[in-house]
């Protein structure tokens, strides 16, 4: 089996895992947890701001890799490379010097990006506040397996080596994405039958 065969492999594998792992019976029985519903991009059913600025960009224009740039205006912020995200997390000093989230930098940063939108603002707040617990709890159990299997150790740091940066702050980010995208604002939601079904579907069926 060739490299990229393994590699389309073990993503499906892991979509598998992620699917099975993240979803569980829905108490609303009109909602069926097993049939997940047709894709749709978050960002056509919530338009969740982007939070780089010109100055961001142009500080962390090194990481601003080509092969992100094809998307349409529209869609830019929700696909910069991970450490693009990294770098402007680390300006902003979002990601402390100890690689801890600061939610107070974070409140920082929307106050400069989001300022036209406040109900949006502390949504997104509050998503950072329980993402940057789930990225705690998630770094807690990579350092676990880390200490117990060299190998697995070994892979993440050719990871790094190989990516540039760490994940943590994409990871961080997307996490972001979807509990606003499960809280959007009826301001800004596209309250359409395919975006009302998906988020059902997110919210009854995800694992508490």
């Amino acid at each position: 089996m060739s490299q990229a065969s393994n590699m389309r492999t073990n993503l499906g594998y892991f979509v598998v895992i992620c699917v099975l792992g993240c979803y569980a019976s829905a108490e609303d029985k009109s909602v069926d947890c097993n049939k997940p519903p047709r894709y749709i991009p978050f960002h056509m059913c919530c338009s969740v701001p982007d939070l780089s600025t010109e100055e961001l960009m142009k500080q962390c224009a090194k990481f601003d890799h080509s092969q992100y740039q094809h998307y349409p205006p529209h869609m830019h912020g929700l696909h910069h490379h991970p450490c693009l995200i990294e770098c402007i997390f680390n300006k902003t000093e979002v990601i402390s010097d100890n690689g801890e989230p600061d939610v107070d930098k974070f409140s920082a940063l929307l106050d400069t990006t989001v300022k036209d939108n406040e109900e949006m603002a502390a949504i997104m707040e509050a998503a950072f506040e329980t993402c940057a617990e789930k990225m705690s709890d998630l770094k807690a159990m990579i350092t676990e397996e880390m200490s117990k299997n060299p190998e697995y150790a070994e892979k993440m740091a050719n990871h790094r080596m190989q990516a540039g940066c760490l994940p943590y702050g994409a990871v961080l980010m997307n996490c972001v994405h979807t509990e606003t995208f499960e809280n959007c604002p009826a301001s800004v939601w596209n309250d359409s039958t395919e975006c009302n079904t998906v988020r059902d579907f997110i919210n009854e069926c995800k694992r508490v």
